[in-house]
């Protein structure tokens, strides 16, 4: 295992063919370094990051402010952008359910404080997932004709999907938040894997023959954790 050079602030640090030029990315989930893959972690990284760390630590702060502001917010309006749903969210006194969903609307029992309002929206957001991801994926390899082993809905921290060497795949949750447009570019990484086990230019050829704005998707999905409200992203 390779140990990164020591730093104020911990990172991680990814390697991509793709990638020309060293990007700094920081999220809820902290730094994350992507270099290519002849860059020399060892010798070259730690006066890279030494020189960018006033930006560092200051975009670290404001990160995570933003979750630490927002994190504990019962939302008044989710958006399930993949499903072209816009659902309000109101409480009231309840007697059996204690989380009722119909017409566009959510209503949690009056009973729940802010926290168990939360773990009640995210079980409900993780059924949703379950009910509507298998069936985007299956249409999606039934038109491209693949056929993979099976199917896990899951709330990665950091992924949004994964295939593994058997020929499993397990979709993130938090992909309803995303436009279909950027889930059908998911679905489709992930099935392409099914052929090349890897990223290589094989790889990314295969993804561009079945979608031709994949390299625009992948940028946009960069960024597509914004799309992310914060009262989805933590753990269940």
């Amino acid at each position: 295992m390779t140990r990164n050079p020591p730093f104020l602030y911990p990172y991680t640090v990814k390697h991509s063919s793709r990638a020309r030029y060293v990007h700094l990315r920081v999220s809820e989930e902290g730094l994350i370094v992507v270099v290519p893959t002849c860059f020399c972690v060892s010798h070259d990284l730690l006066p890279l990051l030494e020189a960018k760390k006033d930006w560092i630590a200051e975009t670290l702060a404001k990160v995570r402010n933003a979750v630490s502001g927002q994190g504990k917010e019962v939302p008044s309006v989710v958006e399930l952008r993949a499903l072209g749903e816009r659902w309000s969210v109101t409480s009231a006194p309840l007697t059996r359910e204690r989380l009722f969903a119909e017409n566009g609307t959510i209503i949690l029992t009056s009973d729940f404080n802010e926290n168990e309002a939360l773990i009640a929206l995210r079980r409900w957001l993780r059924q949703k997932a379950q009910t509507h991801l298998p069936p985007l994926l299956a249409d999606a390899a039934k038109r491209r004709r693949f056929a993979y082993l099976g199917l896990t809905i899951r709330e990665q921290k950091s992924r949004w999907a994964s295939c593994s060497a058997k020929g499993s795949i397990s979709l993130n949750s938090r992909l309803l938040f995303l436009p279909p447009r950027l889930v059908e570019h998911v679905l489709l990484h992930e099935l392409c894997h099914l052929r090349e086990m890897n990223h290589s230019k094989a790889f990314y050829d295969i993804l561009a023959s079945l979608d031709p704005d994949a390299e625009k998707n992948a940028a946009e999905l960069k960024h597509a954790w914004k799309l992310v409200p914060c009262w989805a992203r933590a753990c269940f």
